[in-house]
């Protein structure tokens, strides 16, 4: 007896992708998460251009994610450059990257995830899902904000250079955004209170392999900095988790897929924001944990249809970490002069959906010789599939249609940018 399953387009991800399933007598015979996107070749592009246009070329990779290109990059940068910036500096771009998960996670929590846990197909359906879009829709504004002011734009920011900024923020407008923040605040711990409604704790759960690797910053829950750690207790620099990684190409996807390298075999591995508050619950503010404890959130997270709830947790600490950032505001007064210099350097960074990997190399006038990019949705594929492979391996006797629901809904779970994983048809670790 044969059952096939396909979605020929998945709907609410960023991307185009598909998923092609065959199953004969019980058994899976094939599993492909299916991208078809064209590839996009960011890495050759970027080769023998000066280090002042990769910040505005990488940001170019993704409308919702511009900033952690461009602190990837710029960090890179600075690295190669031995360059170390301010403080102030350092607290303005975290500021920025706080805009970008509060605008992101938004989107992906209302309107592309919420409606899984309505029946619906939309998120502008429904009048009992209006409430929750208008949530939605007001904290994306507040993200939208921060980007602007601080960035110049909201998509694809100009303000970013080298050392630190163009130009940065007055005082006054960031203080004038309180306000709105504090209220956004409230809204978002309401969120995570709604998040952590959508399940009954004794309830079956979707399970995921425990491998999970994120970013661990020891002054605070990690966004541009910091080690990199794992859910089996390793701990790498970022240079050294690069080198651990190997990429591979398959041939039903123009993104590639990536693995650790364990005893010469590759395993799977999560990134993502189920991955940092599984490994950095710690480093949340006092407030936040305790509501996290009296809701009954079970940690780790180890269901993948639970990331609603991880990412509403990151939503609420976006902005009270945008809250306190800005009353401690100092505009800054001095930019690093940041001059070529030959060089490699590995720097990673948490975009919202996960480590971010860049690695360059420089020649003596500071021109790019090789560029790695290594996204977090291609980071996230092979680890992708082993779920949806483990969920249709447990309900195998089920309805066609009940199996295409259930793998179009752990995808989505994932958040995946396919646009972000298309670079390159091959690499290596070069």
């Amino acid at each position: 007896m044969k059952k096939r399953i396909k979605v020929d387009y998945l709907s609410r991800v960023e991307g185009e992708g598909g998923i092609k399933i065959e199953i004969k007598d019980g058994v899976i015979q094939r599993l492909d998460l299916h991208i078809f996107e064209a590839p996009r070749f960011f890495e050759p592009i970027l080769k023998d251009r000066s280090f002042q246009d990769v910040i505005d070329f990488t940001s170019r990779i993704c409308g919702i994610c511009p900033v952690a290109y461009q602190m990837s990059a710029v960090h890179a940068i600075e690295e190669v450059s031995g360059i170390e910036v301010d403080e102030s500096i350092r607290r303005l771009r975290r500021l920025f990257y706080a805009g970008e998960w509060l605008n992101s996670h938004a989107l992906h929590v209302y309107f592309l995830h919420g409606p899984d846990f309505y029946g619906l197909e939309s998120s502008w359906i429904g009048k009992k899902y209006l409430p929750l879009l208008q949530r939605g829709l007001m904290l994306r504004r507040l993200g939208n904000e921060l980007l602007s002011i601080i960035g110049g734009r909201a998509v694809h920011p100009v303000s970013v250079r080298p050392g630190g900024f163009f130009s940065v923020p007055e005082k006054k407008s960031l203080l004038g955004l309180l306000p709105m923040l504090e209220k956004g605040y409230e809204e978002a711990l309401e969120g995570i209170r709604w998040a952590a409604s959508l399940f009954d704790r004794a309830e079956g759960k979707e399970e995921i392999q425990h491998d999970f690797v994120s970013l661990k910053d020891p002054e605070g829950y990690p966004m541009n900095r910091g080690k990199v750690v794992s859910s089996d207790g390793r701990e790498m620099t970022m240079e050294e988790f690069r080198t651990s990684i190997e990429e591979y190409q398959v041939g039903y996807s123009t993104a590639l897929h990536s693995a650790m390298k364990v005893n010469s075999q590759r395993k799977s591995y999560m990134v993502g924001p189920i991955a940092r508050l599984n490994l950095n619950y710690n480093s949340l503010p006092g407030e936040m944990k305790t509501m996290i404890e009296h809701l009954g959130i079970d940690l780790p997270i180890t269901d993948i249809s639970r990331s609603v709830i991880a990412r509403s947790v990151e939503i609420a600490y976006a902005i009270n970490e945008a809250v306190r950032i800005i009353r401690l505001y100092d505009e800054p007064v001095r930019v690093a002069d940041v001059r070529p210099h030959e060089g490699k350097a590995t720097w990673i960074t948490e975009a919202p959906r996960g480590v971010l990997i860049h690695h360059y190399e420089f020649d003596t006038e500071g021109n790019v010789v090789n560029a790695r990019i290594i996204p977090p949705t291609s980071q996230n594929l092979a680890h992708i599939e082993n779920t949806l492979y483990r969920f249709v391996s447990s309900n195998i006797d089920q309805p066609a249609d009940y199996l295409k629901k259930g793998c179009e809904r752990i995808v989505r779970s994932y958040d995946p940018c396919i646009s972000c994983s298309v670079h390159l048809l091959f690499a290596g670790n070069g």
